[in-house]
């Protein structure tokens, strides 16, 4: 049994996981929450005072917006989509015998305009264009949502649907390099706070095929992602 299997199960065996059957699909305990609700506060102590305009997306997002932001491009396999039945009553038949004899009765599932939200951020960028431009400060956001992403895992660090909280900084390339200097500075500290020793190293998001293998050395070479 590999280390994030054991921490998994100790994580079910105390409560503070609920075992839905699902690998990254969890529920949570109130002392779980507990936890979470006073890291939420942590990140407020920090950051609250910068201004941020707050907002709160749900985990699904309209699929027109989701599919001009080029998401398909790099992470076909991470993305989760909203089906539902839409049928008539005869299909609604032959879909409670399928579910009877253990076949397949997703067939007519027929997509809706939903697609589960990936980011917090990405339902952000629509809401910001339609304002038009930016003022010449900028804009900085304060985002929370639960995101999903297909990668099934053991690790319980690395779920299927999460909480994401995010601020995002808009202007200036000087905005936004001080935004995100501020915010590293910023993470480091947090973590300490909390009794846990980090460093920051450059990272790479996970992109599709061949072509994402290059997308993510560039991603590297030119110091676009960092994490703790």
């Amino acid at each position: 049994m590999d280390m994030q299997t054991s921490f998994l199960d100790r994580l079910f065996e105390s409560g503070l996981l609920i075992d839905t059957g699902i690998d990254g699909l969890y529920g949570r305990s109130g002392q779980f929450e507990e936890v979470i609700a006073a890291f939420e506060r942590l990140i407020d102590t920090f950051g609250g005072a910068d201004g941020a305009e707050a907002m709160r997306f749900p985990p699904g997002m309209n699929r027109a917006f989701f599919e001009k932001s080029g998401y398909m491009k790099s992470f076909p396999q991470l993305a989760g989509t909203v089906h539902s039945f839409c049928g008539s009553e005869l299909d609604h038949v032959s879909l409670l015998q399928c579910m009877e004899v253990g076949e397949d009765w997703t067939k007519g599932q027929e997509a809706t305009d939903i697609v589960l939200t990936p980011a917090a951020c990405y339902p952000l960028y629509p809401t910001i264009a339609k304002r038009g431009n930016l003022p010449k400060t900028g804009g900085l956001f304060d985002l929370q949502s639960y995101c999903f992403r297909h990668e099934p895992s053991k690790d319980p660090a690395r779920q299927q649907l999460f909480r994401m909280r995010e601020y995002v900084c808009m202007g200036t390339e000087l905005h936004v390099t001080d935004f995100r200097q501020r915010w590293m500075d910023r993470g480091v500290e947090m973590m300490k706070a909390v009794g846990l020793e980090v460093t920051i190293d450059v990272a790479n998001d996970p992109f599709f095929g061949r072509a994402g293998k290059m997308l993510a050395n560039n991603q590297r070479d030119q110091n676009l992602k960092f994490e703790l």
